[in-house]
């Protein structure tokens, strides 16, 4: 009975680090992909530290689980430093260059009310722009692309509505119409149609 308590321990560490590194490793990929499933966006930027600094608690742990042999703690160790070596840059750079943008404003619902038109403010670095986005509104991994980007010093369109199944109409700031026809299996714009002044 004394033997089965500490294997059972181990058995529950090993799990706990598991499950973390693969909440890590989940995380990262999907903040990676956030840029095309806008609903990755909301899983917060600080859930990869938290994830390393309870890894590296169980890695503290280890002796007291049983682990009492040199190799049984490096090969957590070498697990932890593998999953933290690609992802510390990554953070490193959403640190340093995370934008500030604004919270999308949903503007424009399709017909079908199977998308959605929504502005935002992009913070870049000089100016503020203002960029016009296509969302599917489905579940978890719905799908978005920037259908257009106002030019600098340039607000908010003045409007933006769905004219067709697959057509968005935006009218700009200074009053000129723009049409972006859209392929929806692709998720992508095929054609932006601008004014010739």
């Amino acid at each position: 009975m004394t033997d089965k308590v500490p294997r059972l321990r181990r058995i529950v560490w090993l799990l706990a680090v598991a499950a973390l590194l693969t909440i890590d490793l989940a995380a990262v990929a999907a903040i990676y992909q956030s840029g095309r499933f806008y609903r990755f966006q909301e899983i917060p930027g600080w859930a990869i530290p938290v994830c390393w600094i309870a890894t590296a608690a169980l890695l503290v742990l280890a002796p007291r689980m049983g682990w009492r042999r040199t190799r049984d703690r490096l090969v957590p160790a070498a697990i932890l430093v593998l999953a933290l070596l690609p992802v510390l840059p990554l953070m490193m750079m959403w640190v340093v260059f995370g934008s500030s943008d604004s919270k999308p404003v949903v503007v424009a619902v399709s017909t079908d009310g199977r998308y959605d038109a929504v502005t935002h403010e992009v913070d870049a670095m000089i100016d503020t722009l203002c960029a016009v986005r296509l969302r599917e509104r489905g579940g978890l991994f719905s799908r978005q692309t920037e259908v257009w980007t106002a030019p600098e010093s340039q607000r908010c369109p003045k409007s933006v509505s769905f004219t067709g199944q697959d057509t968005i109409s935006i009218i700009d700031a200074r009053g000129r119409e723009l049409t972006a026809h859209f392929d929806a299996d692709r998720m992508e714009v095929v054609q932006l149609v601008q004014p010739t002044s």
